[in-house]
C-alpha cells in the first residue's frame, strides 16, 4: 500500500445545503418560541438561550444546521416551572386551621371525659360508668343528664375529624391548582415540538424558489452546463499535464493516479450533459457525480500534501547536507589557517638558530686566531666550515 492510499480521507458525509435565506415556515416556529420565551421571562426564567435560537431561526438557522435542537437545547433547563412566591392566604389560615384542629378531637374526648367522671363522682351512683355516662347522669326531679351524654360526645369528636378530613382535602386541592399554574409542562411539550419541526426544516437541503424545472430551461440548464464543463475539462487536462511534466520524476508523480480519475469523471460528466435525460434523472446524475468528484478531490488533495511533505523532507535533508559542508569547509579554512601560523613561527625560529649558528662560529674564529691555529687561507667567520663528512 503507497502512502497516498495511507493517507487518503475517507469520503465525505452528505451535509444539507446551508441556508442563505429565510424560510417562511422557520419565521412562523420562531414566533412560537419566542411567545413561549415571554412567558417564561415573565415567570422570571433566563430565556437568553431562547431568545438566541428565535434569532437565528429568524436569520435562516445556518449556525444550527444539522444539530439535534431538542437534544441540545433541552426544554426542561429551557423552560423550568416558576417560582413559587410564597403560599397564598386563603390556603396559609387553612392549613393553620388545619395544623390546629387535627388535636381538636383528642383535647375534646379528654375534656368530655373529665366531665363524666366528675359526674360520675357527684352522684353515687352504683351503676356502670359507660352507661351512666350514655344517660348523662341524670339528677334531680324531674331528672336531666347533669354531662354531655357519651353519643353528643362522639358525634362532636366524629364531627371534628371530618371538619379536619374537610381541610385537608381543600388544602390539597388547593396546592394541585398552585403546581397547576407553576407547572410549565404544557409549554415544555410545546418547545420540544416546535424545536423538533425546526430540527427537521434545517436537516432538509433548501430548495431554491421558483418554477418547476421544464424542458425547456433544461436545454438552456444543459448548455450552460456543457460549455462550464468543457473550459473545467480543458483547465484539468492542461493542469494536470503541467504537473505531469514538473513532478513526472519526483514524488509528484504519485498523484497522476488521482488526476487521471479525476478527468476521468469530467469526462463522464461531459457525456451526461451531452445526452442530456430528463430533468428527475439527471439531478440523480449530477448528484452522483457529484459525490464521486468530491472523492476524486479529497485523493487529489491527499497526494498533494504527501508531495508537499516528501519535497518538504527532501528540502530539509539538503538543508543538512549543505550544513554539514559548510562545517568541513569551516574546519579546512581553520586548519588552513593553523598551519601557516605554525609556519611562520618555524620560519622565524630557523633565522633565529642561523644567526645564532652564524655568532658561534665567528667566536670560534677569534679564538683560533689568538691561539695562531688559522688554517692556509683562514676562515670565513660569515659562514660555518664546510662538513666533511663522519671523522
Amino acid at each position: 500500500m503507497t502512502s497516498t492510499e495511507e493517507s487518503t480521507p475517507p469520503p465525505p458525509k452528505a451535509v444539507p445545503a446551508q441556508r442563505t435565506g429565510t424560510d417562511p415556515e422557520l419565521d412562523r416556529i420562531a414566533g412560537r418560541i419566542r411567545a413561549l420565551a415571554q412567558r417564561g421571562r415573565a415567570d422570571g426564567s433566563d430565556t437568553r438561550v431562547l431568545d438566541r435560537v428565535v434569532e437565528d431561526l429568524e436569520r435562516g438557522g445556518a449556525t444550527l444546521a444539522g444539530t439535534d435542537l431538542v437534544a441540545a437545547y433541552p426544554p426542561e433547563m429551557l423552560l423550568p416551572d416558576a417560582t413559587a412566591r410564597g403560599r397564598g392566604t386563603l390556603e396559609g389560615w387553612l392549613g393553620v386551621a388545619r395544623d390546629v384542629l387535627v388535636f381538636a378531637p383528642i383535647a375534646l374526648t379528654w375534656w368530655r371525659l373529665r366531665g363524666a367522671l366528675d359526674a360520675y363522682r357527684a352522684s353515687r351512683s352504683e351503676e356502670p360508668f359507660l352507661l351512666g355516662w350514655a344517660r348523662g347522669f341524670p339528677q334531680g326531679s324531674p331528672a336531666e343528664a347533669t354531662t354531655v351524654t357519651l353519643g353528643t360526645s362522639a358525634l362532636h369528636v366524629t364531627l371534628l375529624i371530618l371538619v379536619v378530613v374537610a381541610l385537608t382535602l381543600a388544602l390539597h386541592a388547593l396546592h394541585q391548582n398552585r403546581e397547576r399554574n407553576l407547572s410549565r409542562e404544557q409549554e415544555r411539550r410545546q418547545l420540544a415540538a416546535e424545536l423538533a419541526l425546526a430540527t427537521f426544516l434545517l436537516a432538509t437541503p433548501a430548495r431554491p424558489a421558483g418554477k418547476p424545472l421544464d424542458s425547456r430551461s433544461a436545454d438552456r440548464l444543459a448548455a450552460q452546463l456543457n460549455a462550464g464543463t468543457q473550459q473545467l475539462e480543458t483547465a484539468l487536462r492542461r493542469t494536470s499535464e503541467e504537473i505531469q511534466a514538473v513532478l513526472e520524476t519526483g514524488p509528484g508523480s504519485r498523484i497522476q493516479t488521482a488526476l487521471d480519475g479525476w478527468t476521468t469523471t469530467v469526462d463522464e460528466l461531459t457525456r451526461l450533459i451531452r445526452a442530456l435525460t430528463p430533468p428527475s434523472q439527471l439531478a440523480q446524475d449530477l448528484i452522483r457525480i457529484r459525490e464521486q468528484t468530491a472523492e476524486d478531490e479529497a485523493k487529489l488533495r491527499a497526494a498533494i500534501e504527501t508531495l508537499v511533505g516528501d519535497l518538504r523532507r527532501s528540502q530539509e535533508a539538503t538543508g543538512q547536507e549543505i550544513h554539514r559542508h559548510d562545517l568541513a569547509v569551516a574546519a579546512v579554512r581553520e586548519l588552513a589557517r593553523s598551519l601557516g601560523e605554525t609556519l611562520m613561527v618555524f620560519t622565524e625560529r630557523a633565522e633565529n638558530l642561523v644567526d645564532s649558528t652564524r655568532g658561534i662560529w665567528q667566536l670560534v674564529d677569534r679564538l683560533d686566531t689568538r691561539a695562531g691555529h688559522l688554517p692556509p687561507g683562514g676562515l670565513d667567520n660569515a659562514d660555518p666550515p664546510p662538513y666533511r663528512g663522519r671523522p
